[in-house]
């Protein structure tokens, strides 16, 4: 117990010491945030497009969950849960906290899903979500490179690295639709010769996320799409700002990066985090209050991700 509070309070800790340097060194200015009082629309059309964003990934989610389910799932039921998992996630360190509270509450519709198996859909749903920010920018990145150099020079080492991603996203999902035995036959193989108990729930982890790879596809689409959207989401809310400065393509090829981080388990909603990796990454295309711009769109998502404290208050699942 004092080893969790004292880890929490050093993640607090550093998101603090970020805070305090974006702003003493004026990269982080809250004056920003408040003009955008001056574009009710822009509030209004990023509110819109994070509730069809909850609703794409609840559907997300189900497709997964069918693979075993006994029962029919109510989309709004998943919709009500992947909220209150957006609230844990904006509360507590990192946002798979919000997922393990998911695993939870899902259980209400279906009581024969074992942990094991959600436990691993909420992987594959996790994974196919990276899958689709990196085939995103991947595809972004081949299309306008031209375009994006053009614009923004310093951008080149970043569109390689765009590359790899795409490359070893594409080998990851040939192995596991095509060559899986392959993996579980070097699992068995480690567990003949040392921690059996562990390889052995490694391997019941494998095969129940073999079990779900015929829903990936369905997974990966949908994954882009929610990806293009919370870049939309992003762009809607940050344009007033960086008009004739860059424009849409250029952001597509790195703010996906920078949702990546998001979800390390470091402090609630990338505080401090996201601020530190969106000022280096806007100052690519010679932005330089790129921290004052993530702040509106940290703002803006963490307000509609707290009220999902109504559906959990409301829930009578403890």
């Amino acid at each position: 117990m004092l080893k969790t509070i004292l880890l929490n309070l050093l993640k607090f800790t550093l998101a603090a010491a970020l805070i305090a340097w974006l702003l003493s060194s004026g990269k982080l200015d809250f004056k920003l945030l408040a003009s955008l009082r001056d574009h009710p629309w822009a509030i209004i059309c990023a509110i819109f497009l994070i509730l069809i964003n909850f609703f794409l990934i609840s559907i997300r989610w189900k497709s997964i969950l069918k693979a075993r389910s006994s029962v029919e799932i109510p989309l709004s039921g998943m919709l009500k849960i992947s909220w209150i998992g957006q609230f844990f996630s904006s509360v507590l360190p990192g946002s798979v906290s919000g997922d393990l509270v998911k695993i939870l509450y899902v259980q209400k519709f279906d009581q024969t899903f074992s942990k094991q198996f959600l436990f691993a859909s909420i992987l594959i749903d996790r994974v196919m979500g990276l899958f689709g920010l990196i085939l995103l920018v991947g595809i972004n990145s081949l299309c306008f490179s031209e375009h994006i150099l053009e614009n923004a020079p310093a951008m080149e080492p970043l569109l390689k690295f765009n590359y790899i991603l795409v490359l070893l996203i594409v080998l990851s999902v040939g192995i596991f639709m095509y060559w899986h035995h392959v993996i579980r036959s070097i699992l068995l193989h480690f567990q003949s010769r040392f921690l059996a108990g562990l390889f052995s729930r490694i391997i019941g982890l494998w095969d129940d996320l073999v079990m779900i790879r015929s829903h990936m596809l369905k997974a990966i689409i949908l994954s882009i799409f929610t990806q293009l959207i919370g870049v939309i989401i992003f762009w809607t809310l940050i344009y007033p700002f960086v008009i004739g400065k860059m424009d849409f393509v250029q952001a597509l090829a790195f703010i996906p990066l920078g949702f990546m981080t998001l979800a390390l388990p470091i402090a609630p909603s990338g505080l401090g985090v996201g601020h530190a990796i969106f000022q280096k990454l806007f100052e690519f295309s010679g932005i330089e209050n790129g921290a004052s711009l993530f702040n509106i769109y940290f703002v803006v998502t963490l307000l509609v991700n707290v009220l999902g404290v109504i559906p959990y208050l409301l829930s009578k699942r403890k």
